[in-house]
């Protein structure tokens, strides 16, 4: 699963990816929506679990 994230960059402080709210069977959905919604390139397709994780660390199951 793909999700929509944009990229997002602050003084002084390492960029981050926030999500978008948006979750894509594959990547080429999720590219497809980006070009029909002429989104900037600060938006990106990435893989869900690599981006935000399952459970937060250091919580325990």
């Amino acid at each position: 699963m793909f999700g929509l994230f944009l990229l997002v960059c602050y003084t002084y402080q390492p960029c981050e990816f926030v999500p978008q709210g948006w979750v894509y069977p594959d990547q080429s959905n999720c590219l497809a929506d980006i070009h029909q919604q002429q989104l900037p390139p600060q938006y990106e397709c990435l893989p869900v679990d690599g981006v935000i994780p399952a459970r937060p660390p250091g919580e325990k199951e």
